[in-house]
């Protein structure tokens, strides 16, 4: 959705207009639209339904269809985007070639990974699990609805707890396998990982007015006081006072609405954020989340 869109491409690097690119991927865009006005009223009314027709239908009819989808609060979407089955992953980050413009995947060797980390894919980044082998990882993916007890089968160091869509609460088969994890092996969440993490702690989530989405969301490392510019999607939050105080730390605020961003328990191996660490627009320290979960499993195994 932009003000003005451009038919013009001048990017040296460019091999494409962006409207030829959205059209061979079927993407649609919103334009010659006053995108202040846009973002004003959803700040003063919160996240809509909405549609995009370009048939000619009746405004009318469009609303009806807006107002009868469902809404986000209440939504089960992590197993309808997991994968089917559990897959190896061995992919590492994306390196520049020789030409800047070119990319190429790496992969780290199978002799110097470390640890083996069972991933729950409730809509996983792969750039997560880049990182995740760019710090001597064996990974593993498996379905959201994969238990608790098939995860410790795999003999992991670690698990992770990935991104995903959807409302945190009716996963509820997600929060019990955590539970059932929490103190048996170091567990990292990530966005709805984190969200999870929350409800499987004892605490509750809520729906955010209009969300966080996009880049340059200040966060404060309260470990370390520094401010993160953060990549972020979400529309849920976890409720920092519905948390046992007694077992969990606060470690993330944002700053710009001071929501939870981070926490971790005082005594067993377990932390999250809500934000995407792989995902930095920013002065950001993408490895320091993952090097701490490192870290943690080698604790462990000692």
């Amino acid at each position: 959705m932009v003000r003005e869109f451009s038919q013009v491409s001048s990017n040296w690097r460019s091999s494409e207009t962006a409207q030829l690119y959205l059209n061979r991927h079927q993407i649609p865009v919103i334009w010659d639209i006053d995108t202040r006005a846009l973002v004003r009223h959803i700040r003063s009314v919160g996240a809509l339904r909405g549609v995009v027709a370009t048939d000619g239908t009746a405004a009318e009819q469009l609303i009806r269809e807006a107002k009868s989808l469902p809404k986000m609060a209440g939504q089960e979407l992590a197993s309808r985007v997991s994968c089917n089955r559990a897959y190896s992953w061995d992919k590492g980050s994306i390196e520049l070639a020789s030409a800047p413009w070119t990319e190429q995947s790496a992969s780290t060797p199978p002799e110097t990974r470390r640890f083996r980390v069972a991933a729950y894919d409730y809509g996983i980044k792969q750039n997560i699990l880049r990182m995740l082998i760019d710090h001597h990882c064996e990974v593993l993916v498996v379905p959201a609805q994969t238990s608790a007890e098939e995860v410790l089968e795999l003999g992991p160091d670690g698990v992770f707890l990935s991104n995903g869509p959807g409302d945190p609460e009716p996963v509820d088969y997600a929060v019990e396998n955590i539970r059932k994890l929490i103190g048996k092996v170091p567990v990292f969440g990530i966005c709805l990982g984190h969200q999870l993490c929350g409800l499987a702690l004892g605490g509750k989530t809520f729906k955010l007015k209009f969300g966080h989405h996009g880049s340059n969301h200040p966060v404060q490392n309260l470990l370390t006081q520094k401010i993160e510019i953060t990549a972020q999607n979400h529309g849920f939050c976890v409720d920092p006072d519905s948390l046992p105080s007694s077992d969990v730390e606060i470690t993330h605020v944002n700053l710009n609405d001071h929501t939870n961003e981070g926490m971790r328990h005082k005594s067993l191996p377990l932390f999250s954020v809500q934000y995407h660490p792989e995902a930095s627009p920013g002065p950001h320290d993408s490895h320091y989340l993952f090097t701490q979960f490192t870290d943690m499993m080698q604790e462990v195994r000692r």
